[in-house]
């Protein structure tokens, strides 16, 4: 275990610079491999989980998409829900309108989140810092509204289009030319396991490309690398655009799925969620805000018979973010590094914040 999660953790043992060494790419294979024995067992056993499974790797895609931009470019985006949910109502139109066929509806849902992501990422890398945020919020917003009044409706005259505040729902599932029913959900557990993990090597080849480098770079120092010679707006504009692919490829696995497409999926408390998994996992690892949303997803199940259960899942990540800034993908290299002195760690961690509280030094 210790040799698969030193593996995973890369060669120079630092969360939040790193990304997937070769090594890493051959546990990531592991895991995916532990992931498709897990599902047949669980469909079998505790049926209701796999749901769950599916869940945690539309979440985990999401997260992952976020983590390209935020970790890599540092650009914090609010309004990831406007290229999820736009993806989630393209994947929902598509297969009542045109085919169910996934190698038609996936493309095209994350073409949808790559031209939407475009659009905004267009008007917001103009503003930085919590100005880009703001405007990202603000744009998801304005797309939540759209769909909740069902704007498309009233500017074309048709009854509906995207279903108002009902949604669209009863969403049939794909259909790969009868080859493949994905009526059987551990059909769909698969699709989604290898798409989830196909975006992942995608991504972590590109923040290893002189693309991703340089999205590296500016967020280390954009004037600098604007003095270069590098067009800093257009570089963060097409790494928007890619992350908002990814989570429109998202939201075209998470709606046929729920069978609906709500304004829900748009709203700014999924952003925020979003936010919360990145943060619990640790940014700029790609890896560690997939362990996030995992995190995340099994805890609100767990707790979700516990009254008052968010309070209890908002102290767990107020203590993660106190004594592991870093996130799980932190605790993760910690224990590669130092295992035996794992708790007296934790102990000096505890007794540092203690300290910094008081005002002691």
């Amino acid at each position: 275990m210790r040799e698969l999660i030193s593996r995973f953790a890369g060669t120079d043992g630092t969360a939040g610079n790193q990304i997937l060494t070769t090594g890493g790419r051959y546990a990531l294979a592991v895991i995916v491999v532990l992931l498709a024995l897990l599902g047949p067992v669980v469909a079998i056993l505790e049926p209701f989980w796999l749901f769950i499974l599916v869940q945690i790797l539309v979440f985990a895609l999401l997260a992952l998409s976020l983590d390209f931009v935020f970790g890599y470019a540092g650009l914090l985006s609010f309004g990831h829900a406007a290229m999820f949910g736009a993806g989630g109502y393209a994947a929902a139109l598509l297969i009542a309108e045109v085919t169910p066929n996934a190698l038609v509806v996936l493309p095209l849902a994350m073409l949808t989140g790559v031209v939407v992501a475009a659009v905004i990422g267009w008007f917001a890398v103009r503003a930085r810092g919590i100005y880009f945020a703001m405007l990202t919020l603000a744009f998801a917003q304005m797309f939540y509204v759209i769909a909740f009044a069902d704007v498309p409706a009233m500017i074309t005259g048709a009854e509906t289009v995207t279903g108002g505040d009902n949604g669209i729902y009863g969403v049939q599932l794909f259909e790969l030319f009868g080859v493949v029913d994905f009526t059987d959900r551990i059909n769909y557990y698969f699709m989604a396991l290898a798409l989830v993990a196909l975006s992942l090597v995608a991504l972590v080849r590109l923040a290893n490309s002189p693309f991703g480098r340089a999205l590296q770079g500016i967020r280390e120092n954009e004037e600098r690398m604007a003095f270069i010679g590098y067009d800093v707006r257009r570089y963060k504009v097409v790494g928007f655009a890619i992350s908002g692919g990814f989570a429109g490829l998202a939201g075209g696995l998470y709606v046929p799925f729920q069978s609906l497409a709500h304004p829900q999926l748009l709203h700014w408390t999924v952003s925020g969620e979003l936010v919360v998994m990145l943060l619990l996992g640790g940014m700029g690892t790609l890896w560690g805000p997939m362990l996030g949303a995992a995190a995340v997803i099994v805890l609100e199940e767990m707790l979700a018979g516990v009254a008052a259960w968010e309070v209890i899942l908002g102290g767990v990540f107020v203590v993660v973010v106190i004594f592991a800034p870093r996130g799980l993908a932190g605790i993760v290299v910690s224990l590669k590094e130092d295992p035996r002195n794992a708790l007296s760690n934790a102990k000096q961690a505890l007794l540092t914040y203690v300290k910094k509280v008081r005002g002691e030094r």
